[in-house]
């Protein structure tokens, strides 16, 4: 992994040599035929800025929308997006997809100490509004231990803490 991301931030898109090859030799590019060269330039434009495109706002708890799903946690990540449900959040693997799960704050599950690390097998409930690819948490059980993050109507109990 470290190898094809030092490549990646090389500017290179090649794929590298097998270890004791010697990498391939590339010819140089062929001149374009003089009627498609075009006229010399007086100066290089500046790139314009890269707009970022805005982060989709994350989709509010729908008590209607309620499902239960288990699966095994792949990756755990903390977001710090506004717009977002800022805390923890983890990929979940079901049998035949996965989904992003967004918890609570990460201060509140380390209060109860309460952790949820790749390779643990959940169950969680909560609401996936139009089916998609996110399941905003209201409860969470891993073993025997279920923690409740959202009353039945969605609301945070973490809010009066």
């Amino acid at each position: 992994m470290r190898l094809l991301a030092a490549i990646l931030l090389g500017g290179g898109l090649a794929a590298a040599p097998a270890l004791g090859q010697e990498p391939p030799t590339q010819a140089p590019p062929a001149e374009p035929p003089p009627a498609a060269q075009a006229p010399p330039a007086q100066a290089p434009a500046a790139k314009a800025p890269v707009a970022k495109a805005p982060a989709a706002k994350a989709p509010e708890y729908d008590p209607k929308a309620e499902v239960t799903i288990t699966g095994v946690v792949e990756e755990v990540h903390e977001s710090k997006i506004r717009g977002d449900h800022p805390g923890l959040h983890f990929l979940l693997t079901l049998e035949t997809e996965t989904v992003e799960v967004h918890a609570c704050p990460v201060r509140f599950l380390s209060e109860l100490e309460f952790t949820i690390e790749k390779g643990d097998t959940l169950t969680v409930l909560g609401s996936r509004p139009e089916a998609g690819g996110i399941v905003v948490a209201r409860e969470v059980t891993k073993g025997q231990t279920s923690l409740i993050l959202r009353e039945k109507t969605g609301a945070p109990i973490w809010t009066g803490r």
